[in-house]
């Protein structure tokens, strides 16, 4: 039987949010994305496009009820459980929590984290 290595696993992924680790991680989403921006000519047989301004958005899933509150702000950084890193640039909010739970069932959550100030601001 195959064994699986350690390093493609999330277990041991850390999430620091204003100098601290973001508590009971077991869930996280690092997307960047943005506008689409047509640079199609007449000339041209196929649509062509460029990537606008970057737009990014962190999402952490926690295990029990969210300590952070809507609007902090800190620099955020990541830390894969295989060692690699991605440090988000600028200062980045807390744009929202979600907190659930059912009977009988442990409580979860999500944070989910966008940029506010620019690099250099």
């Amino acid at each position: 039987m195959p064994t699986t290595s350690n390093t493609r696993l999330f277990n041991g992924t850390v999430l620091n949010f204003a100098s601290g680790a973001v508590a009971k991680l077991v869930g996280l989403t690092y997307k960047v994305d943005g506008v689409v921006v047509d640079v199609t000519v007449p000339e041209d047989l196929n649509k062509l496009y460029e990537c606008g301004h970057d737009d990014i958005e962190v999402t952490a899933k926690i295990k029990g009820p969210c300590a952070l509150t809507r609007k902090a702000k800190g620099t955020l950084g990541i830390t894969w459980s295989n060692g690699t890193t991605v440090t988000c640039p600028g200062t980045f909010q807390v744009t929202a929590i979600e907190n659930s739970g059912d009977q009988d069932a442990p409580i979860t959550g999500s944070i989910t984290f966008k940029p506010t100030v620019p690099d250099g601001a």
